[in-house]
């Protein structure tokens, strides 16, 4: 299982925020570039950035500096965060990104998964973000009235390879992870799952981590790595145990 560092971007800063509230952002590092430098040089595997500013109006606002990452480092990159479109996703693809994270708006539009899927194949994974169970999103702003559990089953019946699937409710908090919620999305998903919310010990991670026989392959980890919670190192230890 990999463990992804998270960078999110905000303003043109690095951040985290709690539970998916924008009020609630506060730097953690110097810049976006001085941030993958620390996680670069402690052996990260890939990294994890969001353009949280995309996120929430549907424009990206920092993909100059998302290319400047995918220039200056050789680790794989996932970046996500406002791509609710096919011009914005060839639009993160053009920084040279490894694989997109399409936001969950995108999903009201079936014929641009069925795009998606075709052009960008393994390049390509879907964000669903939840709370309580229920699709949120919008830069995590509107619950919709549409569960995870079914949202998933679709995308893998439409051949998506890879969902990153999030409990928006207890994001950067560092209360633990949701175990059964990310069983039932492993249940319901026949491809690779991807997981984030709450990670705030090395236990948590080899929790998620047990999982590997529903297809989890990854997690997604920044309040407690940039907190000092554990190293990555250690995390990714924990992750391979």
């Amino acid at each position: 299982m990999i463990v992804y560092p998270a960078i999110d971007i905000l303003d043109g800063k690095a951040v985290r925020m709690r539970a998916g509230d924008y009020a609630t952002a506060y730097e953690v590092a110097p810049s976006p570039m001085e941030a993958a430098r620390r996680w670069v040089n402690e052996g990260a595997e890939w990294l994890h950035v969001v353009d949280l500013d995309g996120a929430r109006t549907g424009t990206p606002s920092n993909l100059d500096i998302l290319r400047a990452l995918c220039r200056r480092f050789t680790v794989p990159i996932q970046a996500g965060g406002g791509i609710r479109d096919y011009d914005t996703a060839e639009q993160f693809v053009e920084t040279g990104v490894t694989r997109i994270v399409v936001g969950t708006a995108a999903l009201d539009d079936p014929d641009l998964i069925v795009r998606l899927v075709d052009r960008f194949a393994d390049r390509l994974a879907i964000a669903v973000d939840a709370k309580d169970g229920m699709v949120v999103e919008k830069g995590w702003t509107v619950v919709t009235e549409r569960k995870a559990i079914d949202m998933v089953h679709e995308l893998g019946v439409q051949g998506v390879p890879t969902v990153v699937y999030t409990n928006v409710s207890i994001d950067g908090t560092l209360q633990g992870v949701d175990i059964p919620s990310l069983d039932a999305v492993g249940r319901a998903f026949n491809g690779d799952v991807i997981y984030s919310g709450g990670v705030g010990k090395l236990d948590d991670i080899r929790a998620v981590g047990k999982l590997k026989h529903r297809q989890v392959r990854g997690v997604i980890v920044g309040r407690a790595l940039y907190g000092g919670a554990f190293t990555l190192r250690e995390a990714i230890s924990a992750a391979k145990s």
